[in-house]
C-alpha cells in the first residue's frame, strides 16, 4: 500500500490479474501518481488490469486524465482495463460530463436517430 497526499492505492497481483484499489481525491495532485502505479502493473503485461474506484471521494478533469492515460497505456501493451466500482457519485458525475463514461464502459454510445440522414 503506498499514499501520498490525498491518494492511497494498494495492488494485488494474482496470475494474469492485477487490482489496484484507490482510495482518496483523483485530481490534479494525485493524477499522476496513480498513472504511476498503473504504469508499474503494465511492466508486468498483465491479461487484465481493473482499477477499484469505488473509494474516490473525488474526481475533477485531471482525475479524468489520468483515467484516459491508463487507458492508452493498457492498450499500448495490450491489457484489458476494466473500471471497478465506478459507481461512486463523485467520479461517475464527471465520466458522464466529460463523454468518458461511454468509453469505460458506463453506458452504451447512443444510437443515431433512423430518420437522420447523414451531412
Amino acid at each position: 500500500m503506498s499514499g501520498a497526499g490525498g491518494i492511497t492505492t494498494l495492488v494485488i497481483r494474482d496470475g494474469g490479474v492485477h487490482s489496484v484499489g484507490v482510495f482518496g481525491e483523483l485530481d490534479t495532485f494525485t493524477g499522476d501518481e496513480l498513472v504511476t502505479v498503473v504504469r508499474q502493473c503494465l511492466e508486468q503485461q498483465p491479461v487484465r488490469l481493473a482499477v477499484d474506484l469505488s473509494a474516490v471521494s473525488f474526481c475533477d478533469g485531471a482525475g479524468v486524465r489520468a483515467l484516459m492515460k491508463m487507458r492508452g497505456l493498457a492498450a499500448q501493451v495490450g491489457t484489458e482495463l476494466v473500471l471497478t466500482g465506478r459507481r461512486a457519485p463523485a467520479l461517475i458525475r464527471v465520466l458522464e460530463i466529460t463523454g468518458c463514461d461511454v468509453l469505460f464502459g458506463l453506458r452504451q454510445r447512443p444510437a443515431a436517430h433512423p430518420d437522420a440522414s447523414a451531412c
